[in-house]
């Protein structure tokens, strides 16, 4: 049996994160990926610029791209300077 909100892994580093119609973002990242009630999920942070993060904070729909070739679907929840959190939107495969 597995432990409600269990952290599977952590993960940081360097990518990027795009989404339809708008040009990859580099970005560092923080990625939390943890089990919800059974489901795989992930959390975290980015931090890149302002300006090239804003058109990804409106658009629902993201691809975080890590430095280990995974992606991650994503949808910005907070924008605040350079920082942006997020949260994904599918189920997570462990890494």
């Amino acid at each position: 049996m597995f432990e409600p909100n269990e952290v599977l892994q952590v993960l940081s580093g360097r990518g990027a994160v795009s989404a339809q119609g708008i040009e990859p973002v580099a970005v560092r990242y923080k990625v939390v990926i943890e089990r919800r009630s059974g489901i795989v999920v992930a959390h975290g942070s980015l931090t890149g610029r302002h300006a090239a993060l804003h058109p990804l904070w409106i658009t629902p729909d993201a691809t975080l791209h890590l430095k280990d070739s995974r992606r991650l679907a994503v949808s910005l929840t907070d924008l605040v300077g350079d920082t942006a959190e997020f949260e994904s939107t599918e189920p997570v495969a462990p890494g």
